[in-house]
């Protein structure tokens, strides 16, 4: 991984990443390694890089538009600059700190950009500033998103606000991809900054028991895949019990000093999406203490970020999480193995 911080939103110079398609290729490429592939791909589109013949990464889509990653993150600066001098946008890009990063070679790249004069001092110290995020890739893992929120620079939490309070779009690399057109609710999101601000303020008076955590967590983020849909009250559907039990830790070492409140549920989804390798310590049915590493299934980092963060998202739109925020969150019975898991 490559990493560049910065302050001038035009300085595109990480992202300067040359590129070629070509069609049904019969071409030597080189992978990561610098080992030569021959790639033979009938009916299939082949990006790759014509300095190094890097192979960056296919598609079977006869729609498949290459971004170039510098005129993306280009596109994205002037339409932010002209946005910026609507006096009724109410921001500023006078005060801003940028991270470039680029992942494997060129195949990812993500545009972080901090408003530091944008920020909320809350009562447990911590400070929330307003922050835009800009991903693409040309390996076809990720699609081009661009969404606006808030980070908590204690332990370097990133806040991931779901619903309508922040703005968060994915798009394909089509031709219809239009970079322009998002920063216009990019833009709004930064406007209304002081309604998250608000709603931050509601989660940390809003108490909800450490049992009622564990029921929602089961039943979103730590919810395994079903066929079916069971509610995971029903015994016979269980969820990830190592996740769940590294949220239950995780909240109960915070409750000190953020109590039992949907703020403390949400850093604690938020540190997960951000730490990626953490670990915690679990009492087996021995008494004795030990120490479980949380894995990522062999994503990389930065890649196992993202997927979190959307999941964290996804269950931020859901209306548990609605009614959770509301105080309307209720539930009559708790499965039976999550209850005997929670300290007493």
């Amino acid at each position: 991984m490559q990493v560049y911080e910065h302050k001038n939103l035009f300085d595109v110079s990480m992202f300067d990443i040359p590129t070629k398609t070509i069609t049904n290729p019969q071409v030597i490429l080189k992978n990561q390694n610098g080992e030569e592939v021959k790639a033979v791909m009938d009916n299939q589109v082949i990006v790759y890089r014509p300095d190094t013949l890097e192979f960056m990464g296919n598609s079977r889509s006869t729609k498949y538009k290459v971004v170039d990653p510098k005129e993306l993150y280009l596109t994205h600066a002037k339409r932010l600059t002209e946005l910026s001098e609507i006096k009724e946008n109410n921001f500023s890009l006078s005060n801003i700190k940028i991270i470039d990063k680029v992942y494997e070679g060129g195949r990812k790249q993500h545009r972080e950009i901090q408003f530091p004069d944008l920020h909320k001092k809350f009562d447990d110290g911590s400070v929330v500033n307003m922050r835009s995020d800009v991903f693409n890739s040309l390996d076809m893992s990720w699609l081009y998103q661009c969404f606006a929120g808030a980070y908590r620079d204690l332990c370097a939490n990133g806040l991931v606000f779901g619903g309508q309070r922040m703005f968060h779009v994915k798009s394909k690399h089509t031709k219809g991809l239009n970079v322009g057109a998002t920063l216009r609710q990019v833009t709004n999101t930064i406007k209304h900054f002081e309604e998250n601000w608000q709603l931050m303020e509601a989660m940390m008076k809003r108490q909800i028991s450490l049992k009622g955590m564990a029921h929602i967590l089961a039943n979103n983020i730590c919810a395994k895949k079903m066929k079916s849909k069971q509610l995971l009250d029903d015994t016979k559907v269980e969820p990830n019990y190592k996740l769940l039990d590294y949220f239950i830790d995780k909240i109960e070492r915070e409750s000190g000093s953020l109590g039992y409140t949907v703020w403390n549920l949400y850093n604690a989804l938020t540190f997960w999406s951000s730490h990626i390798d953490d670990e915690f310590e679990r009492i087996d049915e021995n008494g004795n203490a030990r120490t479980i590493k949380m894995t990522r299934a062999g994503s990389k980092p930065h890649t196992a970020r993202t997927k979190r963060e959307d999941k964290i998202r996804e269950f931020m739109n859901s209306k548990d999480w609605n009614d959770l925020i509301n105080g309307t969150y209720v539930f009559t019975t708790i499965n039976p193995n999550i209850a005997e898991r929670l300290p007493n």
